[in-house]
């Protein structure tokens, strides 16, 4: 039987995250850089190595309220996924020990990009080093200082992104140790952003419900919606159950970990989806418009993906 309750570390992290949640500013700029302030970038970082320590159980909480945030930050693509990788090439790659050690300095921001169908990737405008992952995510390419011109496109979160060509290079053949732990971080910490967006989601639509009056009294008075928002307040403890069971099976090295991680992908993708489809409907006509926000956060949750996916 797993302990879900936080250790002292990760209840500190929680708690910060809290405060931080009240007062975050908007900026993607800013929200990075408070998060390389607190150093929750390196939370999945071995002790040995500088971190923190906190396997995927400190990454799952950041990217958790960074869901609810709606936070332009994509966390397994600007924090985890790099510092995954480049501890896991550092003991046989100087390039990458450097970089690693630039990273947990906090000078130096990687990022971790699939290549789509066409062989490109698609890169935020503030990138010092893209880690381009090919092959379905078994080969890497390095692109240093990449050449930020070509399509740009704004995502739902409101970031600005560039399409470019990956360079005609091998790449370098990534283990199956650490192409397994990069797929499990990616669904994982996917699910958690999701998560994250599902209870902000659910949250506003049981104050709408309380305070929204028909025929003399609040929706959330009637039975049958009250079923209906019972049945939302499942699916976040669901979603949040099997985040939290992939988490520790991740960071306790367990067997059975990436089998739990594609779980708690799938279960946050499918529930996920009705929870937002019942909180637009739920809010009326209303939810259907721009004014209302709940429709960001089914945006979110359509747009988030793992960057790695299965085999």
């Amino acid at each position: 039987m797993m302990d879900f309750e936080l250790n002292d570390t990760e209840r500190m992290l929680s708690d910060t995250l809290d405060r931080f949640a009240l007062s975050a500013a908007t900026e993607t700029g800013a929200h990075w850089q408070h998060c390389l302030d607190m150093g929750w970038h390196i939370a999945s970082v071995s002790e040995e190595l500088g971190g923190f320590g906190l396997g995927l159980n400190g990454p799952v909480l950041v990217a958790r309220s960074l869901g609810g945030l709606l936070s332009p930050l994509d966390w397994a693509r600007d924090a985890l996924l790099p510092a995954i990788l480049l501890a896991g090439l550092s003991p046989d790659d100087p390039r990458a020990a450097q970089a690693l050690d630039d990273f947990l300095a906090g000078t130096l921001k990687p990022v971790v990009a699939a290549a789509d169908a066409e062989n490109r990737v698609s890169l935020p405008k503030t990138v010092n080093l893209a880690l381009a992952l090919t092959d379905g995510g078994t080969r890497l390419i390095w692109m240093e200082q990449p050449e930020l011109t070509g399509a740009e496109t704004i995502s739902v979160a409101g970031e600005e992104t560039v399409s470019i060509p990956l360079p005609d290079a091998p790449g370098l053949a990534l283990s199956k140790d650490l192409t397994d732990r990069l797929r499990t971080a990616a669904h994982v910490v996917a699910a958690a952003d999701r998560l994250g967006a599902m209870e902000k989601a659910f949250a506003m639509t049981l104050d709408y419900c309380r305070t929204r009056h028909q025929f003399g009294r609040p929706l959330s008075g009637f039975q049958a919606l009250q079923h209906r928002l019972v049945d939302m307040s499942i699916a976040c403890d669901e979603t949040e159950a099997l985040v939290l069971a992939a988490a520790m099976a991740a960071t306790g090295d367990r067997p059975d970990a990436m089998r739990l991680a594609t779980a708690a992908w799938a279960r946050a993708s499918d529930l996920g989806q009705r929870l937002g489809e019942e909180a637009i409907q739920l809010h009326g006509g209303i939810g259907m418009t721009e004014e209302c926000e709940v429709g960001c956060y089914v945006k979110r949750m359509m747009a988030r993906q793992p960057i790695v996916s299965t085999p």
